[in-house]
């Protein structure tokens, strides 16, 4: 009689367990709940895409990766070229839709903040940031977490390494390919930080998505700047049209890039690069379809404004294990 009772009380506790809202799940709005059975119809608005861009085709294995792991659909929006007025109509463009949550690439704030705040304020639909942003607070939007890495901790850290792992520098360049976004500004910000705490001048070297013509200014800017010999791309974009050049520079120089490609590891093999800065373009797609999914269906709310998936040193030390990964996860 005393087991039957027993059994009978810690049934009723777990049916209650069941229907009482989790304590580590709290909701912040129970209206935004979706069950299961409806097929949530999520939009990601980014300022490039694969295959033009070799990192977002990473990002975007994640992203379907989830959706299909999820069961969710997934609409990925994009303009044909970086433009920042192009992304902010298709962000307007996608609020007017209503779909279930809305992930977007957060590379100027001033201009994605109205439409972002009538997403969220007037629709009630929840919004994340992936691969570019500060958070909610520094942008001042109130989207629900950023994920992605800190750019300006990233650019740090990289003029560190190379002051640390390169002769006495003399002058170093931050070759930005997309000229305009702040993600990558930031990058450059970190950079020249941290070279400034060694009294080394540095500057930022604007080049463009296109390879010949990036190779011509970057050869224009070396003939009139011999003597600058530390040098950081911030992506594969940037990084080619590098390499090319170089290759026939007499003296030495010191290179690092952020984002990985088979050219970039291929170089780090080689001793041409230091490093890669790596943000695991992967997590990001992934991780924004998954928060998103969870805030929906569960009422989850992120564990910090900032999910920081970078930067980490990709290095001669561990380039191995990284190329076995390059198409799908880096």
């Amino acid at each position: 009689m005393r087991r039957t009772i027993v059994i009978c009380l810690l049934l009723v506790m777990m049916v209650a367990c069941r229907l009482s809202p989790s304590t580590t799940a709290p909701l912040d709005n129970p209206t935004l709940v979706q069950t299961e059975a409806k097929t949530l119809n999520l939009t990601l608005i980014q300022h490039a895409s694969c295959p033009w861009a070799y990192f977002w085709c990473v990002v975007e294995t994640g992203i379907h990766d989830a959706a299909q792991d999820l069961g969710v659909e997934v609409t990925i929006r994009r303009p044909h070229t970086f433009d920042p007025d192009a992304v902010t109509r298709l962000i307007e463009a996608a609020v007017e839709t209503r779909p279930d949550a809305i992930g977007v690439a957060v590379i100027d704030p001033d201009q994605f903040r109205a439409p972002l705040t009538k997403a969220v304020q007037k629709f009630n639909i929840p919004v994340i940031a992936y691969n570019a942003g500060s958070g909610p607070e520094q942008d001042n939007i109130p989207y629900r977490a950023y994920i992605g890495p800190d750019e300006r901790q990233g650019g740090y850290e990289a003029g560190k390494r190379l002051l640390a792992e390169s002769p006495p520098g003399i002058k170093g360049a931050c070759i930005n390919h997309q000229p305009g976004a702040l993600n990558l500004e930031a990058r450059c910000q970190g950079f020249f930080d941290a070279l400034s705490e060694s009294d080394i001048e540095a500057e930022r070297v604007n080049i463009t998505p296109n390879p010949a013509e990036s190779k011509k200014i970057l050869q224009r800017y070396l003939s009139k700047n011999p003597e600058t010999d530390l040098f950081l791309t911030l992506g594969p974009e940037a990084a080619v049209p590098f390499y090319e050049v170089i290759r026939n520079r007499k003296g030495a120089y010191s290179h690092g890039t952020f984002d990985l490609s088979r050219t970039i590891l291929t170089a780090i093999e080689q001793g041409t690069t230091l490093f890669a800065i790596d943000q695991q373009p992967y997590l990001e797609g992934y991780l924004t379809v998954q928060w998103l999914t969870w805030i929906q269906r569960h009422g989850f709310s992120p564990p910090s404004p900032i999910i920081s998936t970078g930067p980490s040193f990709i290095d001669r030390s561990n380039v191995n294990l990284i190329q076995e990964q390059v198409g799908q996860f880096r």
